[in-house]
């Protein structure tokens, strides 16, 4: 049997291939030296490198670890020539083959590959000036773990529910496959609950790894120093900035909520550090242990924090992606913090905002029907609101508004005034649902009919909605009489649930999402039904919604990776004789779903004959019932530039079904990429590959019928 050790951080050189790289050597200087001494002042792009024998990774991924870098395509060049968008050629350099390959062996022995054998090769061409290299990778067989043991952590010095916690969460199980990153992963952890527990000066040492290169097969030992377990002694703070003098030494203790006598918790500092900046009255706030006044196995906690401005009032420009539309508006806001006390917050703010702005008809607009043009749509809004950062515990924060809305869509302007109470329930990340938000809102809606809309639309729209029309209409009073019916009043229950486990929120490559929102409307007309003798007529309904998205990064290191979102809504009226409000009912198409249709241009649609006998159909109704999906590749190409392609599919239904494979849309695509300091910046590319309406595929139309364009912040999902 043949051992050796090895620890994190150092490297062991492979001698098993030593006699077949001498001789490679023997032979292929003499050439390579010919090929230099000829072109000593000539430079040779590296156009290609490649990789053989690597089944356990992508070549991708090892090119993205290695020194060595293809240069980049014309394109980039070309804008290199005259920009600082671009990119330089890269030219071969022989002395980065020799440290290439221990970077590679390196990698395979982080994963347990402790055989595997590098070899390299390159070619010149010295009519094009091109260079290619070449690595030859045996792999070898994958060494498993035989043994993983923590060293320094007894039931005597950490106790025995802590010991035991430690050990029954361990991760690694006897016979996996060796992986660095698996290991330290682990250490990380057992660290993180040593501080979490009291032993505040924890360490960590090496891990030692044995490996048996007969069995293939390899022990671990994990060294730790857990140290003293500490208490807290007392809390300090220290203020600092312009509103230093509007805010309390003792909110600030009592965001905290850390008391002398209470065990040293690094996790528990993390989470009062949070609810500090959750406030926002600091523009930074720590929370610092200060080691230097230990004493008796207690430590000082000292909060220092710096405050803003207690007034604020400022305009604002506005880009968002609400209702899956590129919104572009401004805002003006006025925030008063730290209001009677108890960093209560106030706030009046004022939107505009013009919606789905890219498909503005602006023939029209500008060409004498003004904003009163269907493909006009946005709204504007004013809310008033008092927020509190906790509310009976650390973890709930409340917040109270009152508004008043005006939204203007293809067919319907809605004017909403309400009110709505939200609760926000913090919780640990390490439980599945870790934050969830429960609300009831009061609305009153009243709808009216676009003005501009010929007779004939606001005669199929009475017939989508099964509105009765007698045969002596007149067109001004049935209009009248079909708003008044839309009027409608009510209280809304709802619940968020949301489960956030990934690795970054703006661009993660690793963890899922899942969201899942219920909401009950009916309240009020139920209360009323209940006690009054008249029926009330308020629509009653539930509605269901799940999203849940996933990420992996199969070519890792490299930033980029594999998305997935899945998405299922159900809407159910069980009483009342008002229809639901269309601006709550499921909308397909646009930025966030199905992106070869615009926003809201997917769903069901109601084709009708007009009075001149014609077909004329009216889509953007909305739906009770909604499918859709989409996998997105997202790779970095340059700098903060990055590309996507993607995968949508999904539609929606006027009632829960099971959808056929010829009713779901399917969009095809790509996507460019700017990742800001702020937020990614995108522009996509959709294209309908299939549309259910027509049944027809994207060979079988016009390419241009089925293109749009999605500007927006942040990713798809």
């Amino acid at each position: 049997m043949q051992d050796r050790n090895l620890s994190f951080g150092s490297s062991s050189p492979n001698s098993g291939n030593l006699l077949t790289l001498i001789v490679f050597f023997v032979f292929a200087f003499p050439i390579s030296g010919i090929a230099f001494s000829q072109s000593a002042e000539e430079k040779f792009e590296l156009t290609s490198i490649e990789f053989e024998g690597n089944e356990f990774a992508s070549s991708s991924l090892l090119e993205s670890i290695i020194l060595s870098k293809e240069s980049p395509v014309w394109f980039w060049k070309f804008l290199n020539s005259f920009t600082s968008l671009g990119k330089e050629p890269i030219y071969f350099d022989s002395s980065l083959i020799q440290t290439d390959l221990k970077i590679l062996k390196s990698y395979y022995n982080d994963n347990g590959f402790f055989r595997a054998e590098m070899e390299s090769s390159y070619e010149l061409d010295a009519a094009k000036l091109t260079a290619k290299v070449k690595f030859f990778i045996r792999e070898n067989i994958r060494s498993q773990i035989s043994s993983y043991e923590y060293i320094g952590l007894k039931k005597e010095n950490i106790g025995d529910w802590l010991f035991k916690k430690i050990l029954d969460e361990k991760k690694i199980e006897v016979n996996t496959p060796f992986s660095r990153e698996m290991i330290e992963s682990d250490i990380y952890r057992v660290l993180d609950e040593l501080k979490s527990y009291g032993f505040m000066l924890a360490e960590r040492g090496k891990a030692i790894v044995t490996i048996d290169t007969v069995s293939n097969s390899v022990n671990v030992g994990a060294y730790f120093v857990p140290g003293k377990h500490f208490k807290i002694s007392n809390v300090t703070v220290e203020k600092r900035g312009v509103g230093k003098d509007f805010v309390d030494d003792e909110l600030m203790i009592d965001l905290v909520d850390i008391k002398p006598e209470e065990r040293y918790n690094n996790t528990q500092i993390s989470e009062a550090q949070l609810r500090l900046y959750r406030t926002g009255l600091f523009s930074s706030a720590l929370i610092n242990s200060v080691i230097s006044d230990t004493l008796n196995g207690t430590v000082p906690l000292n909060i220092s924090v710096d405050v803003g401005k207690i007034n604020e009032l400022g305009p604002e420009i506005l880009l968002n992606n609400q209702s899956s539309t590129f919104n572009v508006g401004l805002g003006l806001n006025y925030t008063r913090k730290n209001l009677f006390g108890g960093a209560r917050k106030f706030t009046i703010r004022t939107e505009l905002l013009s919606q789905d702005i890219l498909n503005v008809n602006f023939k029209n607009v500008f060409g004498g029907q003004g904003l009163t043009d269907t493909s006009v749509i946005g709204g504007a809004l004013i809310v008033a609101g008092i927020e509190q950062p906790y509310i009976l515990s650390k973890s709930i924060s409340g917040k109270l508004e009152f508004f008043g809305a005006v939204e203007q869509q293809k067919f319907y302007r809605y004017y909403t005034l309400g009110s709505k109470l939200g609760l926000t329930f913090e919780s640990p990340q390490y439980v599945f649902f870790n934050n969830y938000k429960t609300y009831l809102t009061y609305e009153s809606i009243d709808v009216d009919i676009r003005a501009s809309l010929p007779r004939e639309i606001i005669i199929g729209l009475l017939t989508s909605l099964n509105y009765p029309i007698p045969n002596d209409y007149l067109i001004d009073e049935l209009v009248e009489e079909f708003q008044s019916a839309l009027h409608q009043s009510n209280i809304i229950l709802g619940v968020d649930l949301f489960s956030n486990h990934t690795n970054d929120l703006f661009t993660p490559t690793k963890g899922y999402n899942l969201q899942i929102s219920f909401e009950y409307a009916g309240l009020l007309p139920y209360l009323k039904n209940l006690f009054g003798a008249i029926n009330d007529e308020n629509v009653q309904y539930y509605k269901i919604n799940l999203i849940s998205s996933f990420y992996t990064n199969p070519w890792k290191p490299s930033l980029g990776g594999l998305a997935y979102k899945l998405r299922l809504g159900y809407m159910h009226k069980f009483d009342g004789l008002k229809s639901i409000s269309q601006n709550r009912l499921f909308h397909s198409g646009g930025s966030n779903s199905v992106r070869g249709w615009r926003a809201r241009g997917l769903g069901p649609s109601l084709t009708y004959v007009n009075d001149l006998g014609q077909l004329s159909t009216i889509d953007e109704l909305g739906g009770q019932f909604i499918i859709e999906g989409s996998i997105e590749s997202r790779n970095r190409i340059i700098g903060d530039f990055g590309s996507v392609l993607f995968v949508d599919f999904g539609n929606t239904w006027d009632n829960i079904k099971i959808p056929r494979i010829n009713e779901l849309a399917v969009a095809i695509g790509t996507g460019i990429r700017y990742y800001s300091s702020f937020a990614p910046f995108r522009i996509d590319f959709g294209i309908q590959f299939y549309d259910p309406f027509s049944h027809k595929f994207i060979f079988e139309r016009s390419f241009f019928r089925g293109f749009q364009i999605h500007f927006g912040i942040g990713e798809a999902f």
